[in-house]
């Protein structure tokens, strides 16, 4: 098991924090900082789930997005949008803002919930659509940038229905986001896409549609970068994507009986309650039956090894490991299908996913434009 806390997408958001000359949390990445210095008009892109994989795989070398490449860089752990794009919009680690992964154990519903809806993550009901705001608020990149100079324009821009006011289609994105830049000699963007990520789910990551939605992007980022020259523009993703079959845990009862409650963070890296005294028992059975595809870490060993990054842990934030962490290796996820009520949307195992350990799901090719 190998641990990647530098050169990290919270590095890059660093790299960005430097440029406006705002005091960083943490190291800035050379390669990003050379190419951005001097820069004051900066927009960060980031394409949902299209990692160094799969922009290799559908788009050759020579298209505009790939012939742009300046480096490659790592997401946070574990590999997924909750956690990997509120490092990016903190320039901190999962370990710090509480954003661990897409569902997180609250003790005081006594829940596992689903950061960004604020559902339960097993039954689907609605819990409070804010309980993760509140518990784990966190100042955002654009907030410190103002702060420091309050001359530079800062924006965000994410899909609809993610945010009410956002764009519905990469046309009316190009037009918003050429919008909020004009008049401006000091500004930083961010724009978000939930596009290959959302088909990639549904479809693995290697069917027609993705090359499809892969090939509009690259078009998109080239009409975009033409139409505001006088802009830098910072292409990456949160994370990769794997093609990946699932193993129901609740299949061994003499394993899944040690559990206290569901397991929560992601099928690719759940975490695991057990029952008092059984820990001992659990690693072994869980060994026995997963330990060729997957890591097993005690709550001890996930703080020791920094799996969740660099920083302070933030209040609270431990009572979410439980007393396991499992990280896939393979193409493998873990689940119980016994946790889910058959009517919730979330029992789905879908083709294609992320959150695990592998470097498919890790690795981000970053490139720069209009530089």
């Amino acid at each position: 098991m190998e641990v990647f806390n530098s050169n990290t997408l919270v590095n890059l958001s660093n790299s960005i924090l430097k440029a406006f000359d705002v005091p960083t949390f943490h190291e800035t990445i050379p390669e990003i900082d050379e190419v951005i210095k001097g820069h004051k008009k900066i927009v960060l892109v980031l394409f949902d789930g299209m990692g160094q994989n799969i922009t290799r795989y559908h788009l050759k070398e020579d298209s505009f997005i790939r012939s742009h490449y300046v480096h490659t860089i790592n997401s946070v752990y574990p590999p997924t949008t909750a956690a990997a794009t509120t490092s990016v919009l903190t320039a901190k680690f999962s370990i710090e803002t509480g954003w661990l992964a897409w569902a997180t154990y609250f003790p005081e519903v006594k829940r596992n919930i689903i950061l960004f809806r604020g559902y339960d993550y097993n039954t689907g009901e609605k819990v409070d659509p804010n309980i993760a705001y509140k518990k784990f608020p966190n100042t955002q990149i654009f907030d410190l940038i103002k702060e420091k100079d309050k001359d530079v324009k800062t924006f965000c821009l994410q899909r609809f229905p993610i945010q009410q006011n956002g764009p519905k289609y990469l046309c009316s994105a190009k037009k918003m986001i050429k919008n909020e830049l004009k008049n401006s000699s000091k500004a930083f963007g961010y724009f978000y896409w939930d596009t290959p990520d959302v088909e990639m789910h549904a479809n693995g990551i290697y069917a027609p549609i993705i090359k499809r939605k892969v090939h509009a992007l690259n078009r998109f980022m080239k009409r975009l970068t033409k139409a505001v020259p006088d802009t830098l523009f910072i292409l990456i993703a949160d994370h990769g994507h794997v093609n990946t079959e699932y193993v129901d845990i609740s299949e061994h009862d003499d394993l899944y009986s040690l559990m206290s409650q569901p397991a929560c963070l992601e099928k690719r890296s759940p975490s695991f309650f057990v029952k008092e005294g059984k820990q001992n028992e659990f690693k072994e059975l869980f060994n026995k039956y997963y330990g060729d595809e997957f890591d097993l870490l005690t709550k001890e060993e996930v703080v020791k090894f920094k799996l969740f990054g660099e920083g302070k842990p933030r209040d609270e934030v431990l009572d979410s490991f439980g007393d396991f962490v499992a990280l896939s290796r393979g193409k493998y996820s873990l689940y119980s299908s016994k946790e889910f009520k058959s009517s919730s949307k979330h029992k789905g195992t879908f083709p294609g996913h992320h959150g695990g350990g592998t470097k498919e799901e890790r690795l981000i090719d970053v490139s720069i434009y209009n530089r």
